[in-house]
């Protein structure tokens, strides 16, 4: 996914949320936002600390969840950006799952 804009802190910590809908390693949030390790260790400590995402054990791997408070913040923040007719949704809101990702590359080599 290409950004043609510099996005802000909030819409970075949207597109966080909105990925981790269903729990992600930190790997994957990396590479569907597009920031540098340091960059989203530093969100990933903010958004803990908010208590917006959890970090859980799946799979014998970290990974982060969004808990309510963190989806209670993003359906005020979407609800925000309809109001101000600026954007519908996060720009993540299609984020592939990992095996759309696959299947993805996969027809890419075929």
């Amino acid at each position: 996914m290409a950004f043609n804009h510099k996005r802000d802190r909030i819409q970075i910590i949207a597109d966080i949320l909105v990925i981790c809908k269903t729990p992600q390693t930190q790997t994957f949030i990396r590479h569907q936002t597009h920031l540098s390790y340091s960059m989203l260790q530093n969100y990933l400590i903010q958004l803990l600390g908010r208590q917006w995402l959890l970090q859980v054990q799946r799979d014998n791997r970290q990974k982060f969840f969004i808990t309510s408070k963190g989806q209670a913040f993003l359906d005020k923040w979407i609800e925000l950006q309809k109001l101000t007719g600026l954007k519908e949704k996060p720009k993540l809101a299609t984020v592939m799952s990992p095996a759309n990702i696959q299947a993805t590359s996969k027809r890419r080599t075929d």
